[in-house]
């Protein structure tokens, strides 16, 4: 299972990004991509028209959701906490995704070079096709 971060999402339902397109399409198609609160929120909150609402609600209805427990609050503080001991400064939210991504084994798809910071956190790399 791989979780998909907004960063990625974005770059996808813009066409942005080839890489990111193919990858993620091959991780749809395979039935491997999950997605959680914040990212739907996030992604929500970036939508100005209907259509836009449509095409991402129609993207993330049919993938595996993760919630989020007390646990994950929890250890996502802690990695904030712990990163910021560190001399890194990491947002709760990024944490909240890799804290999740711990329970539950998987990998996390993002363009964001933070989650680099965050210990155990297994990163999914795009495939130079």
């Amino acid at each position: 299972m791989v979780l998909v971060d907004t960063s990625v999402w974005i770059e996808y339902l813009d066409r942005v990004n080839p890489l990111v397109e193919n990858d993620l399409e091959n991780l749809l198609r395979t039935g491997q991509v999950a997605t959680a609160g914040l990212v739907v929120a996030e992604l929500r909150q970036g939508c100005r028209r209907l259509d836009q609402v449509r095409l991402v609600t129609a993207a993330l209805e049919p993938l595996k959701y993760l919630e989020v427990d007390r646990a994950c609050w929890l250890r996502a503080g802690e990695l904030v906490a712990e990163r910021a001991a560190k001399g890194f400064a990491l947002e709760v939210g990024d944490c909240l995704l890799a804290a999740l991504a711990l329970r539950e084994n998987c990998e996390v798809f993002t363009l964001d070079r933070d989650f680099e910071q965050i210990p155990g956190v297994k990163l999914y790399r795009l495939r130079k096709n």
